[in-house]
C-alpha cells in the first residue's frame, strides 16, 4: 500500500482491556474508522498490553480529527468498548499531548 501523505501526528486513542477482550470489539470500531476517516486521515493499526488497548491513527489536523471523532467513541463505550484517553504526537515523537478527557491527570504513555 503507497502512502501519497505525509502524516505530521499520530493520535492515539486508548481503551481499557482489564477483560482481555477488547480486540474484537477494537477490530470492529477500526473498520468504522476506516470508512469514516475517507483520507483525512488513516488508521495505522492498534495494540493491546497491559490492560490496554491502544487504536493508532495517522492525521495533519490531530485537534479536528478527534473533534470528529469523540461522538463515535463515546458510542464505542456503549458496545463494549471503554474509551480512557485520546492523545497526539509528532510521528517521530514520544511526548503525548492530551486531548481528552479534559480532567486527565499524569503523563500519558503506550505500552
Amino acid at each position: 500500500m503507497s502512502h501519497d501523505t505525509e502524516w505530521k501526528y499520530q493520535l492515539v486513542i486508548q481503551f481499557d482491556d482489564e477483560m482481555g477482550q477488547a480486540l474484537d470489539q477494537l477490530i470492529e470500531f477500526e473498520d468504522k474508522l476506516i470508512e469514516l476517516l475517507d483520507g483525512v486521515a488513516e488508521v495505522e493499526g492498534h495494540d493491546v498490553d497491559r490492560g490496554t488497548a491502544n487504536l493508532f491513527v495517522l492525521t495533519n489536523v490531530p485537534k479536528k480529527l478527534w473533534e470528529r471523532l469523540e461522538p463515535l467513541i463515546e458510542d464505542a463505550g456503549q458496545n463494549g468498548l471503554e474509551p480512557l484517553v485520546a492523545a497526539y504526537s509528532e510521528v517521530e515523537d514520544d511526548d503525548y499531548t492530551v486531548l481528552w478527557p479534559s480532567d486527565y491527570e499524569g503523563e500519558f504513555t503506550i505500552g
